[in-house]
């Protein structure tokens, strides 16, 4: 069976300082470099990406809904969990992720439920909706230590773990379709990027 997970994506320039995004963000008052942080930014086109990132979008007819940050404190993780927008059910709909900070011992993680899924209904700490799980809930099916720009399904559970030293830093870019502002499914998006899929 094909990688219904990721698949990692040859952008051919940035799509944001990442040098400026790591400055602003570690000097927000509420952040602590030895603790998890998560940060979301509203609106269509967020400033955190330049134009580029837009006029790349745009070729497929969309544009980047909201956009999140997250900080993995060294020897750390992101607990399991799906990630939905609160209003439509939850299905395999994708994030663009660019990741950065040390360079081995961090990765992003995929499993599906041993049992049903959970029903559990929370929010991570900068507001967006999630269904949480327990490690002793999820089979893990898949495992990927990011190096380059990145397409996530993030409709299943997935898990972020930093067994480095250094912080690791995760920007999502959340594509949306122009005509009905709706998130795209993971293998609409594979056919969609293909001529960047690496």
């Amino acid at each position: 069976m094909s990688n219904i997970y990721y698949r990692y994506l040859n952008l051919f320039y940035p799509f944001f300082d990442e040098v400026e995004v790591t400055k602003k963000y570690s000097n927000m008052s509420n952040f602590d470099s030895n603790k998890n942080g998560q940060w979301r930014i509203e609106g269509i086109n967020p400033d955190i990406f330049n134009n580029e990132a837009y006029v790349w979008l745009n070729q497929f007819d969309c544009h980047a809904g909201v956009a999140e940050i997250f900080y993995t404190a060294p020897q750390s993780k992101i607990n399991y969990h799906v990630d939905f927008s609160g209003v439509s059910p939850v299905f395999d709909y994708v994030k663009i992720n660019f990741v950065w900070g040390p360079k081995k011992n961090h990765y992003m993680k995929w499993g599906e439920p041993k049992f049903t899924p959970s029903n559990e209904v929370g929010h991570n700490s900068c507001g967006s909706p999630q269904i949480k799980y327990k490690m002793d809930e999820i089979d893990e099916k898949e495992s990927v230590c990011i190096t380059q720009p990145i397409l996530v399904n993030v409709g299943r559970p997935h898990i972020a773990i930093n067994d480095s030293d250094i912080g690791r830093w995760c920007l999502c870019l959340i594509p949306k379709t122009n005509i009905d502002g709706c998130r795209i499914e993971f293998n609409q998006a594979v056919e969609l990027f293909k001529d960047y899929i690496a």
